[in-house]
């Protein structure tokens, strides 16, 4: 009886896990497909600009409520899919946890939405701190040293580095010193919203003999 018994428990599911695959993948679909959306979409041209413009307290509570959106809609979607998973599992839709997975997904995809707004509020007062005037000469002259500075006291190693601005209105960037082509790159594209900022349209730099430059 007890080998009978326990034979009944391990008998072969006749494929049934994979029955599932449908389901598994709407849930998967969901959740991915939300939180990184909503992360990609936030960090597109349209949605930076119309972020800058979002006070912190509007922001803060369309996340709240973006936040309980989801959760309630979770709670009463995984009832319902629980319910009909006991009675009658052949019938669970791929489409209800596809709208599970979505609104699992979109709390998980605003960190980077916050993350986005904050970076976009930050260069938005600055902005605004200078009046709205277009940045000057002596703006970028000054945002060049504190680069250099900032460059020299972060750098792993000890390193020479000089900025200074050049070109008709001072809208290049000159580094000399060490720095080469590869993390001129890099600079120019983790700081190109900060160089576009201050007018800056080339960054130039030349490390010895050899010399690089990188579009804005």
């Amino acid at each position: 009886m007890h080998a009978s018994r326990t034979a009944d428990y391990l008998a072969p599911m006749d494929g049934s896990a994979t029955a599932f695959a449908p389901q598994i993948i709407g849930l998967l679909v969901g959740g991915l497909g939300a939180s990184l959306g909503l992360t990609y979409w936030a960090r597109s041209a349209a949605m930076r600009s119309a972020l800058a413009r979002v006070r912190g307290t509007v922001f803060a509570a369309v996340c709240m409520a973006l936040i309980t959106g989801c959760v309630v809609t979770a709670y009463f979607l995984a009832r319902s899919l629980v319910r009909v998973a006991v009675t009658e599992p052949g019938a669970l839709s791929p489409m209800g946890l596809l709208l599970l997975g979505v609104a699992i997904g979109l709390p998980l995809g605003l960190p980077g939405v916050v993350a986005t707004y904050a970076d976009v509020r930050k260069r938005e007062i600055a902005r605004l701190a200078r009046g709205n005037r277009p940045a000057t000469r002596d703006d970028r002259r000054a945002y060049a040293e504190r680069l250099a500075a900032q460059i020299v006291e972060v750098s792993p190693h000890p390193r020479t580095l000089s900025a200074s601005i050049a070109g008709d209105g001072g809208t290049i960037l000159r580094l000399e010193g060490d720095i080469d082509a590869v993390e001129g790159d890099r600079l120019t594209a983790a700081l190109r919203d900060d160089l576009e900022d201050v007018g800056f349209k080339r960054v130039e730099g030349r490390q010895g003999a050899k010399e690089w430059w990188s579009r804005v």
